[in-house]
This record gives structure tokens, sequence and C-alpha cells, in this order.
């Protein structure tokens, strides 16, 4: 019997939920549940002398809009970031070290995922790039014991005297998510 198949008379009790496709053979994601996001794992390199991680490759698509600004961010264990939104830039995470969850909400009245929800989990083991775009709320949650660190690109530099930041407090119910982390 091969993956795409399965035994139909196989009874089981419980029955349970069967997943929904969201990988390609390759591995890759079918969906990041949010128009406009991107996802990126990227290839650390190690040996015994230590590793190294590839931060900005001009000719990977992800990089399509000139580095105009840089920020280096922590978050602290057991704390959430957030939410946050730009009207203007687009936020390009570096996620490096840590456990970071990153949660997206869509709150762009014209987009066809308005109001939908994606997540996506980092590790020191599985580092990776997120491409936040405008109007999008994020939020970070350190679900681990050590800081977790991400670099921004953002697409537009600082504004100081007039920031394109908004800001809703996580636990106000506003955007309505639960911020546990539940096992299965």
């Amino acid at each position: 019997m091969d993956a795409t198949t399965h035994n139909p008379g196989l009874r089981v009790d419980p029955e349970g939920s069967r997943d929904h496709a969201h990988r390609r053979a390759d591995g890759r994601l079918l969906s990041f549940g949010i128009e406009g996001v991107e996802y990126e794992r990227v290839e650390r390199h190690s040996d015994h002398r230590g590793s190294l991680i590839e931060l900005v490759n001009f000719q990977h698509p992800f990089w399509r809009e000139p580095i105009v600004h840089g920020e280096f961010v922590t978050t602290r264990p057991g704390r959430i970031k957030g939410w946050g939104m730009h009207k203007d830039s687009t936020d390009r995470y570096f996620v490096a070290t840590g456990k970071m969850r990153v949660v997206l909400f869509d709150g762009r009245v014209e987009s066809p995922t308005q109001g939908q929800f994606a997540q996506f989990h980092f590790t020191d083991e599985s580092p990776g790039m997120l491409r936040i775009p405008a109007g999008v709320w994020h939020a970070n949650q350190n679900w681990g014991d050590t800081d977790a660190l991400f670099i921004n690109f953002p697409t537009e530099p600082h504004a100081y005297e007039e920031p394109d930041k908004y800001r809703i407090d996580p636990h106000d119910g506003t955007i309505p998510f639960d911020w546990s982390l539940p096992d299965g």
C-alpha cells in the first residue's frame, strides 16, 4: 500500500478526524492562510566550529524590495509582543533563535482572507523568514525558556514623527485569539 491509498476496510474506535492536506510532496506548505504572507525555512550549515545561516540574498524573491531599515528584536520567555500592524510597511522577519510563535490576523477589509489567522512556529533547529504584509496584525509569543531573537527588515524606514505602527492589547479580546499552546 503506498502513501496515497488507505485501508477502507479498517475500522477504528474512536474514528477521529482526518488531517487536511497542508504540504506538497517536497515538504513545502500549500497555503500560509493569509493572502500575501511568505514563509521560508532557512538552512543552517553546522560543523564543529559553529553554524552559519544565510541572512540576506538579493537573488531570492523574498528580498525584492531594498533594505531601508533594520531592527534587532528579542522577546522574553513567556511574553507576547503584539498585536502590532503597519498600514504602509511590510515586515520581513528573520527569526534566528529561541522558541517563537508568530500569529497573524488579516485585518484588511478587501482581502480574500480577511478575518483569518495563521501561525508560524520557529525554534533554534528551524529558523526562518516571514513576510508580513501591511494591514496584517501580528504578535510574537516566546514559548521557550530563553530570549527569542529575530531581525526585522521593514520595507519602509521608521517614521519617527508619525510612526506607522498601530497596536492592540493581545489580551483585551479585540482580536479573539487563545494564547494557550495546546498539546496534540
